[in-house]
């Protein structure tokens, strides 16, 4: 038992005003706290909270005295809150608080988990969000019908490079355990040139959650690598569409599971702009179910692209289907191990032969 009197915590300075921590606990080593955060917001009349969302954290609010307007950029809505209004927002939700009152605003705010470093992730500024822009990736014409995607860039540096030889788009990878944590280091994405189309390559579900996501990093296509569920397909698809991002769905799996998944998914295909089909073993694409992917692929109507961990003489054939579009470069097809570390790093020599080959 844990008994603290209100008055015992020390107001702290913020730039909205002040806020009192009443219960915090930090987590260590990238594990979520197994208690709630309590604090309470002492907000100045004209003054605003950032503007922000949380991966993890769902928060509640309740006006203790004044007056609030809340606002979404993100969704485009606002609410005007009084005393003894409350409010409940969810993962991936953005919102900044502004004190439209004469008077200090009190806001008591409960949020669970409790504070992780990786959890928030700010917007630049309070306001209307940019419109999403396309890539190359997406654009007509530039010389040639084949594009090129380089899966699973990290750093900023190894963006520019791919940039800069021509690479039409690069995928994120938040298809890990820690995914909150890898997009929290990702602060460099909004410096891209939008030259490149970026792809967010992720499992996530929550539709909130994944179309923030895709502002923040300032992407223009949703790759999504999860498991075919048909009511999942019908809330996340049309939620991204309508907030102008591109979506590309990845069948992954044997050949046989893959013909098995394009039937799941046929009913969705005018919510798709393509397809990747990531096969167990690239290289493994001249028996009979290969080709009958080849076929089922082209019965959809859709783009297609293949992603592959290494060069195959097979791939020359993709190209009789009008629906092929060109190749999911995986890490180790442009990428070399370090010593015996076992950690991939760039190789800019790869990359410009799969250049070429898209030319």
């Amino acid at each position: 038992m844990k008994h603290q009197k209100h008055s015992s915590a020390p107001w702290t300075a913020t730039a909205y005003g002040q806020q009192r921590i009443l219960s915090q606990v930090p987590g260590a080593d990238g594990h979520e706290p197994d208690r709630t955060d309590l604090k309470i917001l002492r907000i100045e009349p004209g003054k605003s909270t950032s503007h922000h969302f949380h991966l993890l954290r769902r928060s509640w609010f309740y006006v203790l005295s004044g007056s609030l307007r809340v606002s979404s950029s993100f969704e485009g809505w606002f609410a005007v809150l009084a005393e003894g209004d409350s409010l409940e927002l969810d993962p991936g939700e953005d919102h900044f608080f502004v004190n439209i009152g004469t008077t200090d605003a009190l806001v008591l705010e409960v949020g669970s988990p409790g504070h992780l470093p990786h959890d928030k992730i700010a917007f630049s500024a309070p306001g209307n969000l940019c419109s999403v822009v396309p890539g190359r990736f997406w654009r007509e014409g530039g010389g040639r019908r084949r594009r090129l995607k380089a899966s699973g860039v990290e750093t900023f540096e190894t963006a520019c490079h791919c940039h800069s030889m021509g690479v039409d788009a690069i995928g994120f990878d938040l298809d890990v355990v820690n995914w909150s944590q890898h997009l929290a280091r990702m602060q460099w994405t909004k410096q891209l040139s939008h030259g490149m189309s970026l792809f967010l390559v992720t499992h996530l579900t929550q539709p909130l959650l994944v179309t923030a996501i895709l502002h923040r990093l300032g992407c223009d296509t949703l790759q999504w690598r999860g498991t075919e569920s048909p009511e999942l397909l019908s809330t996340l698809y049309p939620f991204v569409r309508k907030h102008g991002f591109r979506v590309v769905h990845t069948l992954w799996g044997t050949h046989a599971e893959v013909l098995e998944k394009i039937d799941v998914i046929r009913p969705w295909v005018s919510l798709l702009d393509a397809v990747v089909w990531q096969p167990v073993n690239p290289g493994a694409q001249k028996d009979g179910l290969a080709d009958g992917v080849v076929a089922a692929l082209a019965m959809m109507q859709l783009p297609w692209m293949v992603a592959v961990d290494a060069w195959s003489d097979s791939m020359a054939g993709f190209e009789k289907d009008q629906g092929f579009m060109g190749l999911d470069v995986r890490g180790h097809a442009w990428k070399y191990p370090c010593g015996d570390s076992g950690v991939l790093v760039m190789d800019r020599e790869k990359i410009q032969s799969w250049v070429q080959w898209a030319s």
